[in-house]
């Protein structure tokens, strides 16, 4: 049995979605890990929340530029990312709504606007596959 990778030529929507995804959580990995310590207060986050949350944005941001900069998208990880985009989105709102953890107002807004950020993206990259 062999495997059969789906590729096609990106469309413009789908690499500007993916390149876009990628440049704005692998700095915000960055940041949130170096900051990790200084944030806890004010978001209500236990610092190794926002520690392993960081490092994972860090590791997630390269690889989504990683595969929105190859010369032909492999689609269905394109579509893996959308999917966990949105999923993401749905689970930040789900925390925010059912007050899981000791979330300040703060907190609970940013993660709010996070959600709503990532899920534009995840839909712009639903938009670019469907293309």
């Amino acid at each position: 049995m062999t495997a059969t990778i789906t590729t096609a030529p990106a469309t413009p929507l789908l690499r500007t979605a993916l390149k876009l995804d990628g440049y704005a959580t692998l700095p915000s990995g960055v940041l949130l890990a170096a900051l990790a310590g200084m944030l806890d207060g004010p978001l209500g986050i236990p610092t190794g929340v926002l520690l392993g949350a960081g490092l994972f944005f860090v590791a997630w941001g390269a690889a989504v530029l990683y595969a929105g900069t190859r010369p032909t998208i492999n689609r269905r990880a394109a579509g893996a990312i959308a999917t966990i985009n949105l999923v993401c989105a749905l689970d930040a709102v789900l925390i925010a709504a059912l007050g899981i953890g000791d979330l300040t107002t703060l907190g609970t807004t940013l993660l709010l606007v996070l959600a709503a950020g990532v899920a534009g993206i995840g839909g712009l990259q639903f938009l670019g596959l469907r293309r």
